[in-house]
């Protein structure tokens, strides 16, 4: 069980999944504690399952869509593999600097859904905003439609270079399918990415995380 007390990844991967959810557990800092406590006690209230506060089988079912205890035994043993270090030699284009730049400004602006700035943004809206403004002529879509555009040019998480895009899946009531984009971020490098996907904390820069990542793709007209 996840409860108050627990600390370590699982309850970081928690708060990862509440925070996707709408649901504020306060940070992303592996501590469960009363913010936690609340947004579960709130998800739990939502989905209509038993309001504890704690995360068993029945929560777990609804927020990580299994009911595998290795989602909620406190032993993180679903954590991201150790791999080598990310390689971003061989340069940055310009452009793809703009791009990166001008994400980071937007540091701190709200979320709100459906918006494309300049004063608020949701995830496709900042990369959407971002692109047009480094020079790119971009038609707005969804993380899915970023996903299927640049599905042609995925590179591998040891050939990223910031500016690069990441799509990311968490479990989701839209019916978006595991593998298909429900997120997308701009990696910064250095295991860092920027996006926004909480009225709580708005656009911000964060670790990224590697376990709900489904793939990458560099925007080809950023090094053109």
């Amino acid at each position: 069980m996840l409860r108050v007390g627990t600390r370590g990844s699982d309850v970081s991967r928690l708060q990862q999944h509440l925070k996707a959810a709408g649901f504020n557990p306060g940070g992303i800092d592996g501590i469960f504690g009363p913010l936690t406590r609340a947004a579960v006690l709130a998800f739990q209230r939502a989905k209509k399952i038993g309001v504890d506060g704690i995360v068993g089988p029945n929560t777990s079912e609804k927020l990580f869509g299994s009911r595998d205890s290795k989602y909620f035994d406190g032993k993180s043993d679903f954590s991201p593999p150790r791999v080598p270090p990310v390689n971003i030699s061989g340069g940055t284009s310009d452009r793809a600097k703009r791009f990166v730049d001008i994400a980071v400004a937007q540091t701190g602006k709200p979320y709100v859904w459906g918006a494309e700035g300049p004063n608020a943004f949701d995830c496709s809206g900042l990369i959407n905003y971002a692109l047009r403004q480094a020079g790119v002529d971009d038609a707005r879509t969804t993380a899915a439609g970023y996903q299927a555009r640049f599905a042609g040019s995925r590179v591998s998480r040891d050939q990223l270079k910031p500016g690069d895009l990441l799509f990311i899946w968490y479990p989701n009531s839209r019916g978006i399918p595991r593998g298909t984009a429900t997120h997308i971020e701009i990696y910064l490098g250095n295991g860092r990415s920027m996006g926004t996907d909480n009225p709580g904390e708005g656009a911000r820069a964060e670790p990224v995380d590697w376990s709900a990542v489904v793939n990458m793709s560099r925007v080809p007209q950023l090094h053109s």
